[in-house]
């Protein structure tokens, strides 16, 4: 079952895959970010909100 993180790349904060078999790391890595929320989160949707949360939270940390 593919789960989904919260990694950061060179563009911000992104949702990202993290197939069977793989470990969270390394699909950070394949992605070309670091983990910032590894979750794991099963749908892209829980995910994203979780993205939108944490980046408000970022702002308001500012």
């Amino acid at each position: 079952m593919t789960i989904y993180q919260i990694i950061e790349t060179d563009g911000g904060l992104m949702v990202s895959e993290v197939q069977p078999g793989v470990s969270a790391e390394v699909a950070a890595e394949r992605a070309g970010g670091v983990i910032v929320d590894p979750g794991p989160y099963r749908s892209y949707e829980e995910a994203y909100d979780a993205l939108l949360a944490l980046a408000e939270q970022m702002d308001t940390e500012e």
